[in-house]
């Protein structure tokens, strides 16, 4: 067998600069603390916009992690311990998102039952928007990832002791319930959480635009990682052929997230249907509108036309500016579909966006060092590890 990374990773951070990771999260904290006490609509907003972020990047590991098996794929096999650290965000993506039933009310209009009583409309989807049932979803959508991304990990980590094939064939049918599950948790999940901010609005399409931001942006931060964990000194097996894959999967998937973006919004403009062109309207109005264009230039076209050349996909050096690039789009997206519900004269984009961003940034990235070293960081037993180690060779 090719030599591997050593068997006990170093961490991205070490044990002292890791220190520096608690900085930005303390601040964060505090900046969600002031923003309580001063603007709580817009601190309630800023944790659903940043927690639904993270946590859609985990449980969106899991789907990277799936579909390889499901596939057959080998050449991802050497770099499958960086999307299985990265799930392990999801019970901690939870805890927040219960922190955020405590601010309900200042972020869903629809549990206000005054408003209900007088909106025909609310009243008519009460039986799907209520609290109760809601935190039933929100606890049935979390714990169905949790549990299925957790047995993938533990199948995984668990064929590095014995090398047993059982742990693959195991993997392939969790792959199996965990994609089609993903796909209908998820849509439910980006239902109740985002859409439901504009109960009167509705798009068929908006979970599938949901969908692709979060492939882009998963495969955005994977490829960010491994290019910090090679400047590390790790992982120098992988080749130039790895991130020419990554590379493609970033040019593709940004590609669809801006077709869907334009079907959307296209369909909607077409129809006229007042109902729907409201959600648009706000977002193009003056003090929306710089925003929304800046939405589709950083995350349709600079990547596209950045990545149209085959050799810009094919290295860390390449990769990484249109990587950072993109993380931010995601979070400008999310920004984008959360506050005008609130906030409709214009953003408000300062110091409580950028330190709770960092904040949560810097938790996930404290946990996801956590579980990195927590295995060996190359399956080594995995059946499909020589033909990624020789991955186009």
């Amino acid at each position: 067998m090719t030599e591997t990374t050593d068997a006990t990773p170093k961490t991205l951070f070490s044990s002292t600069s890791g220190y520096a990771l608690a900085v930005p999260m303390v601040i964060g904290l505090i900046a969600f603390v002031a923003g309580i006490i001063v603007t709580p609509h817009r601190a309630w907003l800023n944790l659903l916009v940043n927690n639904f972020y993270f946590l859609g990047l985990a449980v969106t590991a899991g789907v990277f992690i799936a579909m390889h098996y499901l596939s057959g794929a080998g050449w991802p096999t050497a770099i499958r311990r960086i999307p299985e650290a990265m799930t392990a965000f999801i019970p901690f993506g939870a805890g927040a998102m219960l922190l955020l039933i405590l601010g309900s009310h200042s972020v869903y209009e629809w549990t206000h039952s005054d408003v209900v009583a007088r909106d025909a409309i609310l009243k008519a989807k009460s039986g799907y928007l209520n609290m109760p049932f809601f935190v039933v979803r929100m606890f049935a959508f979390i714990g169905v990832w949790f549990w299925l991304c957790r047995e993938m990990v533990r199948q995984s980590r668990a064929q590095d002791t014995d090398g047993a094939l059982g742990h693959t064939n195991r993997n392939f049918k969790l792959s199996a319930i965990f994609t089609v599950t993903y796909a209908i948790t998820f849509t439910f999940a980006s239902i109740d959480w985002v859409m439901s901010l504009d109960p009167h609005w509705y798009s068929t399409l908006f979970p599938w635009y949901m969908f692709a931001g979060a492939m882009v942006n998963m495969f955005a931060v994977l490829t960010l990682l491994l290019i910090l964990l090679r400047r590390k000194g790790l992982y120098r097996e992988v080749n130039d052929h790895h991130f020419h894959d990554l590379g493609k999967y970033i040019f593709g998937f940004s590609f669809f997230w801006g077709y869907l973006w334009f079907s959307q919004f296209m369909l909607i403009w077409y129809s006229n249907i007042p109902e729907e062109t409201v959600y648009f309207a706000v977002r193009q109005s003056d003090g929306w509108y710089g925003l929304f264009l800046a939405n589709v230039i950083i995350n349709l076209f600079i990547p596209f036309l950045y990545l149209l050349p085959s050799r810009f996909k094919m290295t860390e050096k390449t990769l990484l500016p249109v990587c950072a690039l993109i993380i931010v789009g995601r979070w400008l997206d999310l920004y984008i579909m959360v506050m005008p519900s609130h906030f409709k004269e214009g953003p408000s984009i300062g110091w409580m966006e950028i330190f709770m961003f960092a904040g949560m940034a810097g938790f996930f990235v404290t946990v996801f060092d956590q579980a990195l070293r927590g295995a060996k960081l190359v399956p080594e037993k995995d059946p499909y590890i020589e033909e990624s180690l020789h991955h186009h060779a």
